[in-house]
């Protein structure tokens, strides 16, 4: 990637010359980011219609770039001509994949299959089973999937799949990625994340001749490949195009399922933090109730160990002003005396400070003053 300097009048000059869009695709960036660095030096632009008006020999008018004191130099990144046109030179797509390109990787599908990846093989294996399974009649449950790639097209196809596959699954594992395939999926394994990959055929939608008053449509296969990540977020894919086949993609897809990889191990690092310190603040939350808790757990102790010591005197004072009436009145006799050293015996089972035991109260809490046995 060469560097281009220019002054303001030469940039001016230049933007003035061709469209931002042709600039954009010789230098690398958007159409906008060119407007940016322009809006940043101060050099005007032409107007919407310009250039329509000066294809067709129409009065345009140019405006003069504004004086300045400074000149400074403003640089221009020109992007390799191998990277997509449109992709900004300094976003992590494009950055990602000039380095790929830099990697001195065959980024090339051949044309015959050679030394095959050994997904490759056991794939090819598993249709083998599954046609003379089918061949006999059978559906083909029982021939076993889990090392087969994911590839659903026409038999015509198969060669041209497995090419492909071959040469993403190497590329991939080159580049330190890892590949692991199951009964369920094929997925690529970049930065401890799995993406599951599918390769199939697009079908497009042909209206089928009926009599009946609601439409309706066959799918129709139509020899375009299609590589599919499974179960990702915005959904993706890369198809054969009317200039490009999927093929000549691969730099596409290693540059986006590596950033895919990076990016989703950031959010699963960043996810694992706040998880830690949602799990801790829950738990200091926790142990600042358990404190909670007991100190009202002991306050609620208290006031009813006050409670009771002021119930027991209060039963104490009733007994002794009982004692002192009879006394007064030469009423005392052995009946009421009994019942005074009864009273005098429940009052010291119920003041806090005595708790004598009384053996028929054994099982009665004397806060609640209600049995602790279980019904």
């Amino acid at each position: 990637m060469s560097n281009t300097t220019f002054t303001r009048q030469e940039l001016y000059d230049l933007v003035w010359s061709k469209p931002a869009t042709h600039i954009a695709k010789e230098y690398g960036f958007s159409d906008n980011v060119i407007r940016k660095i322009c809006k940043k030096y101060n050099i005007p632009l032409p107007k919407s219609g310009y250039w329509s008006k000066l294809k067709f020999n129409k009065k345009v008018v140019k405006t003069k770039l504004p004086k300045q004191d400074d000149n400074p130099q403003i640089s221009l990144e020109k992007s390799n001509q191998q990277l997509y046109t449109g992709d900004n030179p300094l976003s992590k797509l494009a950055l990602r994949k000039n380095e790929i390109l830099q990697d001195g990787l065959n980024l090339k599908v051949s044309d015959k299959l050679s030394n095959p990846h050994h997904l490759i093989t056991s794939t090819k294996e598993y249709y083998k089973q599954l046609e003379i399974v089918r061949k006999k009649g059978g559906w083909g449950h029982d021939v076993d999937s889990s090392k087969a790639l994911s590839i659903s097209v026409a038999n015509n196809l198969y060669p041209r799949a497995f090419r492909f596959m071959d040469s993403l699954l190497k590329l991939l594992e080159k580049r330190g990625h890892k590949i692991e395939s199951n009964k369920y999926s094929t997925k690529v394994i970049i930065k401890g994340q799995g993406y599951s990959i599918r390769l199939i055929e697009k079908s497009k939608r042909v209206k089928r001749e009926t009599t009946y008053s609601y439409e309706s449509f066959d799918l129709e296969p139509t020899g375009n490949l299609c590589l599919k990540i499974d179960h990702s977020y915005p959904i993706k894919e890369w198809s054969d195009g009317k200039t490009k086949k999927l093929e000549d993609r691969l730099v596409d897809i290693l540059a986006w399922l590596e950033i895919k990889g990076e990016e989703d191990e950031q959010q699963a690092i960043a996810s694992a933090i706040w998880h830690k310190k949602y799990e801790e603040e829950k738990q200091r939350e926790k142990e600042l109730q358990l404190l909670k808790d007991e100190e009202l757990a002991k306050f609620e102790g208290l006031f009813q160990a006050a409670t009771r010591f002021q119930k027991a005197q209060y039963l104490r004072n009733f007994i002794q002003e009982f004692e002192d009436y009879a006394i007064k009145s030469n009423t005392l006799n052995p009946e009421k005396q009994e019942w005074i050293n009864w009273a005098k015996e429940k009052a010291d089972w119920y003041d806090p400070f005595i708790e004598k035991e009384v053996p028929l109260l054994s099982d009665i809490d004397r806060d609640t003053l209600k049995s602790n046995k279980r019904s």
